[in-house]
């Protein structure tokens, strides 16, 4: 089936941020002297997310999530000077706008629009939502509904693309197509429409 609209996820989507994400984690966890496996912290983060990682470390230690939370987000806006995009990023979504319109949808702040415009490819979307815009975090469904609804959006040819589950069931929850980048080899339980582990994997989803 050939698509027309893409939704994309930020982090570990479009662009390899994770390496500076699980740093920034890790050291968080040593500042509360809680020994962590880096391998099982970076799986865990892909399954689940940073922000339930945070809430365990909080239980934990009886440290305010908000504490941790914004020691995490400090210390990562610190190192993550300069991300890059997933080889093939630059490629598919021009071949996206050439069929129909991009969205961003990323639990990033603004970060995100400026990672985008230092490697030109905020040229290619639609709109950007990010954290600022206040929905509901994935897996609800709420900010992929506003996109559809006020760009009226072909559900069944517009697909979220991203890298975990919560990516995922966020795009079922919206009655959307799904593509799950499965770049680290991750089994989910949520069933994606489609499979990839390279982007250029997509450009066949979106003739001209």
């Amino acid at each position: 089936m050939a698509y027309q609209n893409a939704i994309w996820d930020f982090d570990g989507t479009l662009y390899d941020t994770y390496p500076v994400m699980l740093k920034a984690l890790v050291a968080v966890y040593q500042q509360q002297q809680v020994p962590v496996d880096q391998d099982a912290l970076y799986k865990a983060i892909k399954q689940t997310s940073i922000k339930k990682m945070l809430q365990a470390l909080a239980d934990q230690t009886g440290t305010a999530f908000a504490t941790l939370d914004q020691q995490y987000h400090q210390l990562e806006a610190k190192t993550q000077i300069a991300p890059q995009p997933y080889p093939g990023a630059a490629a598919i979504l021009e071949r996206v706008s050439q069929t129909g319109r991009n969205f961003l949808m990323t639990h990033r702040d603004t970060a995100a629009q400026k990672y985008l415009a230092e490697h030109h490819l905020d040229q290619y979307f639609t709109e950007i939502v990010t954290s600022q815009n206040g929905f509901a975090r994935k897996p609800a469904p709420d900010s992929l509904n506003y996109l559809c609804d006020r760009y009226q959006l072909d559900r069944a040819k517009t697909v979220m693309i991203g890298d975990r589950a919560l990516d995922i069931e966020a795009g079922i929850n919206a009655g959307l197509q799904t593509v799950y980048f499965d770049v680290d080899c991750l089994l989910i339980a949520a069933q994606p429409t489609v499979t990839i582990t390279d982007l250029s994997m997509l450009i066949d989803y979106f003739n001209k």
